[in-house]
C-alpha cells in the first residue's frame, strides 16, 4: 500500500513538473531549478489528498508501464505549457517582423526568460505580454486548471488521440496568422514609407536614402508603437485569456474515452 501511494504521489508530481518545463513564467531561467522543484512538490502535497480520495492507488506489475505513465503525466503539463507558449511565440514573432521593417533586426538583446537572443521590439513585446500575463493572474489560472485536470484525466490514464495533434497543428498555423495580425499595422505603415522613399529616390537621385530612410522608419515605428500600445495590450489580454480558457477543452482531448 505504501508503494502504491508513493507511486501515485510521483504521478501527480510528474504532471506539475511538466508544467514547469515549458509554461511561460514557470519555465523561466530566472527561476532556479531548485525553486521549480519546490513549487511542484508543494502543489503535489496539496493535490495528493484530493486525488487519493477519488482514485484508488495501484502500482503496475510491469516496470515499463511505470516509465510510460510517468512520461505521459509529464506530457500533460507540457501540452498545457505548449498551448500558452505558442501565443507568446506568436507575439514575439510579430515583434520580429516589425524589427525587420524598422531596421532593428541586426540589434539583438538577450531574453532573460528563455536565455536566447531576440530583436529589440520582439523582446519589448515579450516583456509586455509577460507582464500582462502576470497582471491577469494567468499563472494562477494555469495552476488551477492543472489542479482540476485530475478530475478530467485520472493519473496514468492519458489518451493521445488524433484530435490532440490536430489541435496543435491548428494552433501552430494560427501562431503565424496571429503574428502577422500583430505586426500588420506598424509593418504596413513602414511599407508605405518605403514606397514614398522609392518615389523620392526617383525624383531626387542626389538624396542619400540610406541616411534619411532608416531614421525615418525607426521614428515612425516607435511613434506607432507608442500610439498603438493601449490597443495592442487589450488585444494581448484577450488572446491570453482565450488560450487559458481553452485549457480544459485541451485536457478533454487527452482524457480516456
Amino acid at each position: 500500500m505504501i508503494n502504491e501511494y508513493i507511486y501515485l504521489f510521483f504521478l501527480i508530481l510528474s504532471r506539475y513538473i511538466g508544467m514547469m518545463l515549458l509554461t511561460p513564467v514557470f519555465s523561466s531561467q530566472v527561476i532556479l531549478y531548485q525553486m521549480k522543484i519546490l513549487i511542484a512538490l508543494t502543489l503535489t502535497v496539496f493535490t495528493f489528498p484530493l486525488v487519493s480520495g477519488i482514485y484508488p492507488a495501484s502500482y503496475p506489475a510491469n516496470n515499463l508501464v511505470v516509465i510510460v505513465e510517468i512520461i505521459s503525466e509529464v506530457s500533460i503539463g507540457l501540452f498545457m505549457g505548449l498551448a500558452v507558449f505558442l501565443v507568446f511565440s506568436a507575439i514575439q514573432l510579430g515583434g520580429q517582423i516589425i524589427d525587420m521593417r524598422m531596421g532593428f533586426r541586426i540589434a539583438n538583446v538577450v531574453d532573460p526568460f528563455s536565455g536566447v537572443d531576440s530583436p529589440v521590439v520582439g523582446q519589448l513585446k515579450n516583456i509586455f505580454v509577460t507582464l500582462i500575463f502576470l497582471a491577469l493572474n494567468g499563472h494562477l489560472y494555469l495552476v488551477r486548471h492543472l489542479y482540476e485536470s485530475f478530475e478530467i484525466i485520472p493519473p496514468g490514464r492519458v489518451n493521445f488521440s488524433s484530435q490532440l495533434w490536430q489541435y496543435f497543428f491548428r494552433r501552430s498555423a494560427d501562431m503565424f496568422l496571429l503574428a502577422v495580425k500583430i505586426a500588420l499595422p506598424i509593418a504596413g505603415a513602414i511599407f508605405f514609407i518605403d514606397i514614398i522613399l522609392a518615389f523620392l529616390a526617383r525624383s531626387v537621385p542626389q538624396m542619400n536614402l540610406f541616411v534619411i530612410g532608416l531614421p525615418v522608419k525607426i521614428m515612425a515605428g516607435l511613434i506607432l508603437l507608442y500610439v498603438l500600445m493601449p490597443v495592442l495590450n487589450n488585444y494581448y489580454s484577450e488572446i491570453i485569456m482565450n488560450v487559458i480558457n481553452e485549457i480544459p477543452a485541451l485536457f478533454r482531448l487527452i482524457a480516456p474515452g
